[in-house]
């Protein structure tokens, strides 16, 4: 299963929720992948440090394959389950790259993101893939929301965070047809 971990803005604890989930679902006897996709302002590097050569940027760029871009995490006290990592790179001249990309790139990880089920879930046997998305509706977003099989959304308790919540469910997941949890932090 494909859980993408989105919020309206960003600020919502997003991140740190897929970090919990995926430590969860593997020291439960799962494996586990996560995958920071967040990668206009990348922040799971600040708790996993990246021991490969690659970054998920390099894999959405077709410059390695996705085992390229996985970091082992399972915790030594897991003895059944695994935990993989794949890390954005938070370089500035990484950031500015991704940014400056058009919709034609974008339409092509949209595609990288959709083999995931096939290459992770399948090929892999990994039971759940974790999406960091980037906050709001931006492509890179919106390609992981499409490639999700269940989204849980992230708010505060801010008004404006939640009607921007409410209005972005009714919009884009009613149009995709996704399955949704909501959680306000």
């Amino acid at each position: 299963m494909i859980i993408t971990v989105h919020s309206y803005k960003g600020g919502t604890g997003k991140t740190l929720l897929s970090a919990n989930l995926a430590m969860i679902f593997a020291s439960r006897g799962k494996n586990v992948c996560l995958l920071d996709l967040d990668i206009r302002a990348p922040s799971l590097f600040s708790t996993f440090k990246n021991k490969k050569q690659h970054w998920i940027n390099d894999y959405l760029n077709r410059a390695c394959k996705i085992n390229a871009v996985l970091n082992d995490y399972t915790p030594n006290y897991v003895k059944e389950g695994k935990l993989f990592v794949s890390l954005a790179n938070p370089s500035t001249d990484a950031i500015r790259e991704i940014t400056a990309k058009g919709r034609k790139w974008e339409m092509e990880v949209l595609g990288r993101l959709l083999n995931l089920k096939s290459s992770l879930l399948d090929k892999m046997l990994f039971d759940y893939v974790i999406l960091d998305s980037s906050p709001g509706l931006q492509y890179s977003s919106i390609n992981t929301i499409v490639a999700a099989d269940l989204v849980l959304v992230v708010t505060s308790i801010d008004k404006s965070d939640v009607h921007g919540t409410q209005r972005m469910i009714h919009d884009l997941y009613d149009l995709f047809e996704k399955k949704t949890g909501i959680i306000k932090n």
